[in-house]
């Protein structure tokens, strides 16, 4: 399952909900604010008085611990984790209403990456096979079927439509289908890199499908030049 795409759903649905959600809170409705980029990972805003960040979305307790759920299930680091534990607890002002699976979750992700970390003191956790292989089992089905929140929902043409609008929006690094910077050589020697195939096809004048056949393998070469991704 693609969390990160579950995620995106999630945070652009409720970002066009913002200004809506913001009335309600000043009229008394409780909406808690939410980090889209954690700030453990770079991301800026005060979640009390988030109306004109970006990064600031408006959620109910319930979305806010399945964000956190995502946001565990994405990365698997040991902030996150604890990021998601917190979810388990509430003061006099919320109500969170959790599900079995989801407490277990929580409880275990804060324990895989909580050993080692004594007094608080933030050591990097490696895990053996079998400790991941274990956890592996653990996690199968956890979202499928009548367990994924989305189970037997679809989302209209509007949102979809809407959706697709700001997937074309978010910087090309970020997409889920990004395989990483292209990198181009010429008799063996470093040219550059490039974010695109757009960006390639237009630098050595040729056509974005030459480049993409060479970075596929279906050829070698596109004008002499060599074309491959950073990352494989």
């Amino acid at each position: 399952m693609n969390y990160l795409n579950h995620y995106n759903n999630l945070m652009q649905t409720r970002l066009e909900l913002k200004k809506y959600r913001h009335k309600l809170k000043k009229s008394g409705h409780y909406f808690e604010g939410h980090h889209i980029i954690p700030k453990y990972k770079g991301g800026t805003g005060v979640s009390s008085n988030g109306l004109n960040n970006n990064n600031i979305v408006y959620l109910t307790a319930r979305e806010h611990f399945l964000a956190h759920w995502l946001l565990w299930l994405i990365h698997r680091d040991r902030q996150s984790a604890l990021a998601f534990h917190k979810m388990l607890s509430s003061n006099k002002n919320q109500i969170r209403i959790k599900s079995s699976y989801g407490y277990e979750e929580a409880r275990l992700a804060y324990r895989l990456t909580n050993i080692g970390n004594q007094y608080g003191k933030n050591k990097k956790r490696i895990f053996t096979k079998e400790q991941r292989k274990k956890h592996s089992e653990i996690m199968k089905g956890m979202w499928s079927g009548i367990k994924n929140p989305f189970y037997g929902k679809k989302h209209t043409i509007e949102t979809r439509k809407k959706l697709s609008e700001h997937a074309k929006l978010r910087p090309i690094e970020s997409r889920s289908n990004y395989k990483g910077m292209r990198l181009l050589y010429k008799n063996d020697k470093f040219i550059g890199e490039f974010k695109t195939t757009k960006e390639v096809a237009k630098y050595i004048s040729s056509s974005e499908s030459n480049v993409r056949h060479v970075l596929s393998g279906v050829q070698k070469t596109v004008k002499g030049y060599e074309v491959k991704y950073k990352h494989y």
